[in-house]
């Protein structure tokens, strides 16, 4: 096989995938992912018929999704399914009712010869269905069954609507396999090229999204290309949002725990990556890449607990999140909390509570309850952090801390809890011992100094800093939010001017904002000026559409800033926005609203 060493983003999309369902209290599972290319003891594929070898079995649970390809007489490769119909195509537990997203793997079979076949793992692709909220509740190895010629999902012998769906390639699509082909004549060879064998499989596979007027191929997403990455989430985000709001509440769940994989029972224990490393975050535009540089040389350096701090709206609680999933193996087993100013180490570290039947015990915090994953605090700036999360000092430090409570309350000779700053499989009912993917990831607002600098320096020494500030190319970023929003467009004109981007630049000198107010602020015009161009001078329409849109989004980010510096953006504005004596008017008037 030749094969070109090429990154595949196929974890950065189910990283990215299950922190969006996450969001919404709702899981993924993917069907035989956990054994890699192996297929379990009791699933074999007969190579004569091309289909399972204990069919009753291996059908009914079906660790792969197997699919015929062979060469016509032109020279096409063309893709059959095993038998016609709707078939098993995976397994998922469902028992908790909050599925939204299956993922399956398909193993192409190639036909050799009248009966034989042959495996070609290495040409696997995954297919993805995208439920629009929580599938009915189900068992720990409930079935999927789909008939590929017309797009229908049966689940529980009930018809199961999807409202997106692809077929994922994971290689180079050059990537190509000799194949010994045997017929009437002497026997021949092959080339079968990754891509020929996708585009066999898409255009066998027939889909019907909730949303799609008819059936049609499953689209294909190449991820080994970043750009398809940027597609393929704005496919399942769009295809969310198309459908509108969710048909019925989403189950109650302490999101904590991590979706089981196909057929093992149970939560699956926190794979730390190895090397402990933090990938680039594709769809988190505006991140410089000196961010991850700095993430990853403090925790190669030792550093386990991570501070993020910058200016607002720069993207910190995102960046948070992906570190926490990128540092356990790609899932969501990880707690993120928002600070509180009426917090206290009860609420985190845990404290003496009523119990009932006129009891008082012990009652872990959020951080002992969860002390084998990572637990994110935003804005940790909100809370007093010394009163918060100064009993973990001596843990931080590497040494154990014992608390002031005591297993029971009424005997003064009972064990006081203790928390131990390494993982101990042993540990005894009243020590409290971190997993090995436990950390601390916080994130701070640096608009707020006297927040930020209330940290003691010695708890301050514990965390490596990380700053992530605004973008530097103001008009680039506008340039890429653009684009991901619309794949289609093709970017500004050479040396068109960028408005709004100006406009940015000129705030940032006074009050650094991040991009997020920026992008509110491109929605906003848009839903008033649906056409607007926003590298070009502003017509009428757009100018009024900017203005209202720094009244909607920035100026409450402006509050409290000096009366020079006000005169100073209202100046800009003009320049930036080209605006006429009344809208002049306007603009100052706003910012003298915002002035001290």
């Amino acid at each position: 096989m030749t094969e070109a060493v090429i990154k595949s983003f196929h974890d950065d999309f189910y990283k990215w995938f299950k922190i969006f369902l996450k969001d919404k209290g709702l899981l993924c599972t993917r069907c035989g992912f956990k054994g890699g290319r192996k297929l379990g003891s009791r699933h074999r594929i007969d190579l004569n018929t091309g289909d399972w070898e204990d069919a009753p079995y291996s059908s009914n649970k079906p660790p792969r999704w197997l699919y015929h390809l062979a060469f016509a007489a032109d020279g096409d490769v063309v893709a059959t399914p095993v038998a016609d119909g709707a078939k098993n195509i995976g397994q998922a537990n469902t028992a908790q009712g909050d599925t939204a997203g299956l993922v399956v793997k398909v193993l192409p079979l190639v036909r050799v010869a009248e009966k034989q076949f042959r495996r070609e793992d290495g040409f696997e692709a995954h297919v993805l269905f995208v439920f629009h909220g929580a599938i009915p509740q189900g068992s720990s190895s409930q079935t999927f069954r789909f008939d590929p010629s017309t797009g229908a999902m049966s689940y529980m012998e009930e018809a199961l609507p999807y409202i997106a769906c692809a077929l994922i390639g994971l290689r180079d699509r050059g990537d190509a396999v000799e194949v010994p082909i045997e017929g009437d004549g002497a026997p021949t060879t092959r080339s079968l090229t990754y891509g020929a064998a996708i585009d066999a499989l898409s255009a066998s596979i027939q889909v019907m999204p909730k949303v799609a007027p008819e059936a049609g191929p499953v689209p294909v997403f190449d991820l080994t290309d970043k750009d398809e990455l940027e597609r393929l989430t704005k496919t399942v985000a769009d295809g969310w949002a198309a459908a509108g709001p969710l048909p019925s509440p989403v189950p109650a769940r302490a999101l904590a725990e991590e979706d089981s994989d196909d057929e093992d029972d149970g939560a699956a224990a926190i794979v730390i990556p190895d090397p402990l490393e933090v990938p680039e975050n594709t769809e988190l535009l505006g991140i410089e890449a000196g961010v991850y540089r700095q993430i990853n040389a403090a925790l190669k350096s030792g550093k386990q607990h991570i501070m993020l701090y910058g200016p607002p709206g720069t993207g910190k609680t995102t960046l948070a999140r992906w570190i926490a999933s990128s540092l356990t193996g790609g899932g969501t087993r990880w707690t993120l909390i928002t600070g509180s100013a009426d917090w206290s180490s009860q609420d985190i570290i845990g404290g003496y509570q009523p119990v009932g039947d006129g009891r008082v015990a012990f009652v872990p915090g959020v951080l002992l309850r969860g002390f084998d994953r990572p637990l994110i605090i935003d804005e940790l700036n909100r809370c007093d952090i010394d009163k918060v999360i100064g009993p973990l000092f001596t843990v931080l430090s590497g040494q154990q801390t014992t608390l002031p409570y005591r297993l029971d309350i009424k005997d003064t000779n009972s064990l006081q809890y203790v928390i131990l700053p390494e993982s101990k499989p042993s540990a005894q009912e009243h020590e409290f011992a971190p997993g090995p993917a436990w950390r601390l990831i916080t994130t701070i607002n640096s608009i707020d100094k006297a927040s930020l600098y209330q940290m003691s320096y010695a708890l301050t020494r514990r965390f490596g800093w990380v700053y992530v500030s605004a973008p530097r190319d103001t008009a680039g970023f506008i340039a890429a939010f653009l684009r991901r929003e619309d794949p289609t467009w093709v970017g500004p004109a050479q040396g068109a001017p960028c408005p709004l981007g100006q406009f940015w630049e000129a705030v940032n000198k006074v009050r650094v904002i991040g991009p997020a107010p920026i992008i509110d602020a491109i929605r906003a015009a848009r839903e008033l000026v649906p056409e607007g161009e926003f590298f070009a001078l502003p017509d009428p329409n757009l100018r009024e559409a900017l203005l209202d849109a720094v009244d909607m989004v920035l100026l409450p980010m402006l509050d409290g800033i000096a009366v020079t510096d006000a005169e100073r953006l209202a100046g800009a504005a003009v320049d930036s926005f080209q605006l006429n004596t009344t809208e002049q008017a306007r603009i100052r008037e706003r910012m003298d609203a915002v002035a001290v």
